[in-house]
């Protein structure tokens, strides 16, 4: 059987011909190959974009990961056609989705959000109150659109809790999975790793892209609050953004920015030896995999009630979630753990306990197993 990844954004290509793919993708689409019964194909519906080769945000098709997948740097739906496809898979948002149905091949499409969290983040940046009408009346409009995608495909992807209970009242083959990228040897790995106990600095660190909608401007407050309650702690910002200058200016000396951080040679590491505690101040609900991977290093998260967290320590996940955007109930919380260091620990293995149910190598099982069913009706 030939299995069609369409990746919901251009393919890259190197001065030197060599496609690429984001590098969490390719190491996504590598478990896709080992478990798919057949060919699996990688590309796009739209043609590819020039990167460096150098650029560590991609990995290329002559890299090891890349051994058992072929890519092709654009198609169409006469192309997939060709190339004999049973089954493609493709992101519900792509401009050109639609055109994949109705065809002589089988779709699975996929979400990361719900209506709901879709919403949430269009109005992080609205500008006043006709901003929020024209938001909220785009944003029913797109739901009305995707969701009648979603009937008309033959199986359905999404990742975390908001988003597959959404679909799963559209698609009946709705199949949830988390995206993250921890083994289960990474699992055990961190069940090792000491816990803080009090008698240094707390170690607290923010992960992920330094924008408006994962709440960084809620770091210097934060802190603030963390100074005036005399926390000894030290605070690392792992990423990039178009905040990071602005962060520069507002946080004290003693913050550390570690840039960019690839994530088998280095993020795991880190994480598992140098954090104690991860502050992730999202103020939507988006399901950012940096839930699943700090809580599978062994690092309880910090962050506000929303669609992905709050449902994620409901269901056993190491944590603590305060009222959105209250940065002075997120410090009680540190408060607290400095009062009583064990708790840190209490969360933190947890967090371990519930990331053992959800490795990465069983959460391809499950995507692939359903992407066979579909396949095979």
């Amino acid at each position: 059987m030939k299995f069609v990844y369409l990746n919901d954004s251009p393919l890259r290509v190197s001065p030197q011909g060599v496609l690429g793919i984001f590098a969490k993708s390719m190491t996504g689409l590598a478990e896709y190959a080992k478990r798919w019964p057949g060919e699996v194909i990688v590309s796009s519906l739209e043609p590819p974009l020039p990167a460096a080769i150098d650029d560590p945000q991609f990995k290329w098709a002559d890299d090891p990961l890349a051994r058992e997948l072929r890519f092709i740097d654009r198609v169409d739906v006469g192309r997939i056609s060709e190339l004999g496809a049973d089954l493609v898979m493709h992101s519900v948002v792509g401009p050109l989705s639609e055109t994949l149905l109705g065809n002589d091949f089988r779709v699975i499409l996929t979400d990361d959000w719900s209506p709901e969290v879709r919403l949430e983040v269009g109005l992080v940046t609205n500008r006043g109150l006709a901003d929020r009408v024209r938001i909220r009346l785009g944003a029913a409009r797109r739901t009305r659109r995707l969701d009648g995608l979603a009937a008309r495909a033959d199986g359905f992807q999404c990742n975390g809790h908001s988003a597959a209970e959404h679909y799963a009242t559209v698609n009946e083959s709705t199949h949830m999975f988390f995206d993250h990228r921890m083994h289960a040897d990474d699992v055990r790995a961190a069940g090792q790793r000491s816990f803080w106990d009090g008698t240094r600095p707390l170690r607290i660190a923010y992960s992920g892209r330094l924008t408006e909608i994962k709440g960084v401007n809620l770091i210097p407050p934060f802190m603030t609050e963390l100074d005036r309650a005399n926390i000894d702690y030290d605070f690392t910002i792992v990423g990039a953004g178009n905040l990071e200058q602005q962060l520069r200016r507002e946080v004290p000396s003693n913050v550390q920015f570690a840039g960019y951080m690839d994530f088998e040679q280095s993020w795991k590491s880190f994480a598992r030896t140098q954090v104690d505690l991860m502050f992730l101040p999202h103020i939507q609900g988006d399901s950012a995999s940096t839930y699943f991977e700090s809580m599978g290093s062994g690092v309880p998260v910090l962050g506000f009630q929303n669609r992905t967290l709050s449902p994620l320590l409901a269901a056993g996940g190491g944590g603590w979630a305060v009222d959105n955007g209250d940065v002075v109930a997120a410090a009680e919380v540190v408060t607290r753990l400095a009062a009583d260091p064990t708790q840190l620990e209490v969360q933190a293995r947890r967090g371990l306990t519930f990331m053992q149910g959800f490795p990465f190598e069983g959460v391809f099982d499950g995507r692939v197993r359903h992407l066979v069913d579909v396949a095979r009706r």
